[in-house]
């Protein structure tokens, strides 16, 4: 049981990225957000316990607000374009192996979830009738808890 733990520490710097990993690689315009390309943003939380406080443990990746979509328009992101900026920032090797997915379509939104062995990995899409494409992405690494921002 000790020896796992100890793995399992020293795993998860592998796992999620750091802060400064994120700003090496992104602008961020605000603290915790950060623009992954023209038009698309990622929130990002930290890792709660002090050890990896600068470890992603939670990332949504969703179109920036604009104009149109504040005034009751939702816009959407390339499917494609999501799977790249999602291998970006959880590369397909650290997630490991693919245990379960889940997809479920209920009219003209679907949600597909994909459990892997560190990482859920979820997609909300929208058919091609009302635009298609995915209008959000989410990721929550099992391993790392979160910050409560409950105050």
């Amino acid at each position: 049981m000790k020896i796992a733990l100890a793995l399992l520490l020293l795993a998860l710097p592998a796992l999620a990225q750091t802060r400064t990993e994120l700003r090496q690689r992104y602008e961020s315009p605000k603290a915790d957000i950060y623009l992954v390309r023209q038009g698309i943003i990622m929130s990002v939380k930290f890792a709660a316990s002090p050890l990896w406080k600068n470890y992603a443990c939670e990332v949504t990746i969703k179109p920036k607000n604009t104009a149109a979509s504040n005034a009751g328009g939702s816009e959407v992101m390339s499917s494609e374009l999501v799977e790249q900026i999602i291998d970006e920032v959880i590369p397909i090797e650290p997630r490991g192996k693919l245990i379960n997915q889940l997809s479920v379509n209920g009219g003209c939104n679907g949600l597909s979830i994909s459990i892997y062995e560190n990482v859920i990995v979820s997609r909300a899409t929208r058919c091609q009738q009302q635009g298609g494409g995915t209008y959000q992405a989410w990721a929550k690494w099992k391993a790392v808890w979160c910050e409560d921002n409950k105050k």
